[in-house]
């Protein structure tokens, strides 16, 4: 009996003695507005939506692994989607000390992919949480990695300007 007892306040002891880790809403407000790291879990969803209601001018979504523009996400497409439908502009930025393309089109073949499964997600459009994306444009801006590829480096959500 008194051996449990002794267990249990070392227990107790040891429990006091560990440190708290505050859990991160993954938003970190910037001059500007919101930055918030992309996981392809529904709390992404929330956050977003969140700071997308809040009224902030922009919202970037950075990626902890950078992904090509032709693997966006599925999730990141729905909202996409939704800004697209609801008449907003995706535009893309090309890498830093790039070449521009004579063509604006050019820079878009870079997502080619991304821009037609937009085209399929629109049904998204009716879903509630994506209603935080409206009046907004995307701006999808590409860097180079170490192995020369392009990938996106963040995806941003702007407020349109009447």
């Amino acid at each position: 009996m008194s051996s449990r007892i002794i267990g249990v306040l070392i227990s107790l002891a040891l429990a006091a003695c560990a440190s708290t880790v505050p859990l991160s809403s993954g938003i970190e407000a910037t001059s500007n507005g919101a930055k918030i790291n992309f996981l392809d879990i529904s709390k992404f969803d929330r956050d977003l939506s969140n700071s997308l209601q809040d009224k902030n001018t922009s919202v970037e979504v950075a990626f902890f692994d950078k992904v090509s523009p032709n693997n966006v996400p599925d999730r990141l497409q729905k909202w996409i989607s939704v800004v697209e439908a609801d008449g907003g502009k995706v535009l893309v930025e090309p890498p830093p000390n790039e070449l521009i393309a004579r063509s604006p089109l050019a820079a878009l073949s870079l997502v080619g992919t991304l821009i037609t499964s937009i085209k399929g997600f629109a049904k998204f459009n009716s879903e509630r949480i994506y209603e935080s994306a409206k009046g907004r444009n995307a701006v999808i801006t590409l860097e180079r990695n170490n192995k020369g590829e392009v990938v996106i480096n963040a995806i941003k959500f702007v407020k349109r300007v009447p």
